[in-house]
């Protein structure tokens, strides 16, 4: 058997790193209290290579297969089916110590990878912070109030001036000169793709949108003046129409978020707590 070709084959360095993956979960579960097994599990066996080496098939990795094929087929395995089942555990099992044995698993940088993911996963499964009572909610809510604040946000109109040049400043001020003394802007200046009213927009968005110049003092603006403001688009002659101020909601119109952002913050917190553990065990 050429066993070199062999690991050469794309399904086989496959399998390995899905054995890798499996033998890191198995560290998982031998940390874990054993499962009572279930009364449709077969004895625990045990396979035995000719150099020695001993592969147990136990209770609950028979559970788990039969778990899993539930899950896809909607039903039990028959026992032929739980044989092969094992058998191509065992076949995989193979593989792995077979792969580590030769170093295969070491500088793949997607195996790496995905273990060190799969551990992130294993101990966030473990990490998974209490629930929170009411009090330590609000208190999470009361010390972070600009998370879920809204922003304020402004309605106004404005008058497009295609171009960047001295001609159009002017053109765009002598237009203003005719919006502060009441002249009606609709027909006023060039045609702008986005329209001549704005609602309800923030200051953060509008500065995304048409550049930090125009956005520039547009939050002391009084309502119902005019002002020149340069975009990257041209130049705009902007009137403040409305001013919604900024609001912080009540914790009951937010506490999914607040939930979800206080778990994810105790978890991570949990997370660097375990790793710094961890770290303790190596020398750097």
């Amino acid at each position: 058997m050429h066993f070199p070709r062999l690991l050469r084959e794309p399904v086989v360095q496959f399998l390995l790193a899905g054995a890798v993956l499996f033998g890191a979960d198995r560290v998982r579960r031998r940390e874990e209290p054993p499962k009572k097994p279930s009364a449709e599990c077969a004895p625990e066996t045990t396979v035995t290579g000719a150099g020695g080496g001993r592969i147990v098939v136990t209770d609950e990795l028979r559970q788990t297969l039969s778990e899993e094929h539930q899950r896809v087929h909607g039903r039990p395995p028959t026992p032929a089916e739980m044989d092969t089942l094992v058998a191509g555990w065992v076949n995989e099992e193979v593989l792995y110590r077979e792969g580590l044995a030769r170093g295969l698993e070491k500088d793949d940088p997607r195996i790496r990878q995905r273990v060190v993911e799969k551990m992130s996963f294993v101990l966030d499964q473990r990490l998974e912070p209490p629930a929170p009572s009411d009090a330590e909610l609000a208190a999470w809510f009361d010390a972070h109030p600009n998370k879920w604040a809204t922003s304020e946000l402004v309605d106004f109109t404005h008058v497009f001036v295609q171009g960047n040049d001295d001609a159009v400043r002017a053109r765009a001020r002598g237009l203003l000169g005719q919006l502060e003394t009441g002249t009606d802007p609709a027909g006023m200046g060039d045609t702008f793709s986005g329209g001549r009213r704005y609602r309800r927009r923030s200051l953060a968005d509008l500065g995304e949108s048409f550049g930090p110049d125009f956005s520039a003092g547009l939050a002391e603006q009084k309502e119902g003046t005019w002002s020149l403001r340069q975009s990257r688009f041209g130049v705009h002659l902007v009137r403040v129409d409305r001013r919604t101020p900024a609001e912080r909601p009540a914790l009951a119109q937010v506490r999914e978020d607040v939930l979800l952002d206080y778990r994810e913050a105790k978890r991570a917190a949990a997370r660097e707590g375990a790793i710094a553990e961890m770290r303790k065990r190596w020398t750097p």
